[in-house]
């Protein structure tokens, strides 16, 4: 688990990250993504595009807050992965960050799921 000073946390799963060779990542975030805390995230991703990743959930259930310095790096996962024929998808939207989705204007860009379980069996299926 990578812990940032802001308050903010980026637990892995699945990949290389739990032992296991896996195209599907899941990074789950806690706390706040801001500016000050998105280098934390952006950590994460970088790993999981070295590690081959091609399809990741981020499960955002315990985000309390995301401003639009987080939602730039999400774009920016979603361009990465698209790139080798991946995804992104997120799960567990609390109102208040679905609500910054929508007004940013790219909540219709992500598959979204009530939880990163669901994602993970929808990414299996396809």
């Amino acid at each position: 688990m990578n812990r940032s000073p802001m308050n903010f946390t980026v637990q892995v799963e699945g990949g290389s990250a739990d032992g296991h060779s896996s195209p599907v990542r899941t990074l789950v975030l806690t706390g706040e993504l801001d500016h000050g805390s998105v280098p934390h995230l952006q950590k994460a991703l970088d790993k999981a595009y070295a590690d081959q990743c091609r399809h990741l959930i981020i499960d955002v259930t315990g985000l309390a807050f995301c401003d639009s310095t987080g939602i730039s790096v999400f774009l920016g996962a979603r361009r990465a992965l698209a790139a080798r024929e991946g995804s992104v998808a997120l799960a567990g939207l609390n109102a208040r960050v679905q609500r910054t989705f929508r007004l940013t204007g790219v909540a219709d860009a992500f598959s979204t799921y009530p939880t990163a379980d669901e994602a993970r069996a929808a990414l299996s299926a396809s």
